[in-house]
């Protein structure tokens, strides 16, 4: 019953933005519901592949992509360059581990002193920019790391 509940909320979500459900990107938004997930494309390839998910890479890649465009993923780039997929499309920031690449979801409720509204503001009167969206990478080395 709980799977069946689950599957009809993808089908909700997918239709809420105009895409039609279809198996890979529900397993795909599955997988990177979990918190403080981002894989690269090949390593969420690797993992629905472990579980057993017959599921190509360009299918992954061009599903991503699609998520992406909707709006149900964010893409970013790692310490290092790679893409990497966050389905945590709430607001938030980005720890990264210098040592081993870990990367931890930060929220603004938990960065009180932060605030990007003002933030953007000040850049948009001073330089005439838009900001659509402004968030903050903190780099470092994680507790297992140090």
């Amino acid at each position: 019953m709980a799977r069946i509940k689950e599957r009809e909320n993808y089908r909700l979500r997918l239709k809420a933005v105009g895409l039609r459900h279809t198996l890979p990107r529900e397993r795909i938004l599955a997988y990177l519901d979990r918190k403080n997930v981002h894989p690269t494309p090949e390593e969420l390839y690797q993992a629905l592949k472990k579980k057993g998910f017959a599921i190509g890479l360009s299918t992954v890649y061009l599903n991503l992509q699609v998520l992406r465009d909707a709006g149900l993923l964010w893409e970013f780039k790692d310490q290092k360059g790679n893409t990497r997929y966050d389905g945590f499309t709430e607001r938030h920031h980005h720890l990264f581990c210098l040592q081993c690449g870990r990367i931890e979801d930060v929220l603004p409720r938990d960065l009180p002193e932060f605030e990007a509204e003002p933030v953007r503001k000040a850049i948009e009167g001073r330089n005439g920019w838009f900001v659509e969206d402004a968030r903050l990478e903190m780099r470092g080395v994680c507790p297992a790391c140090q």
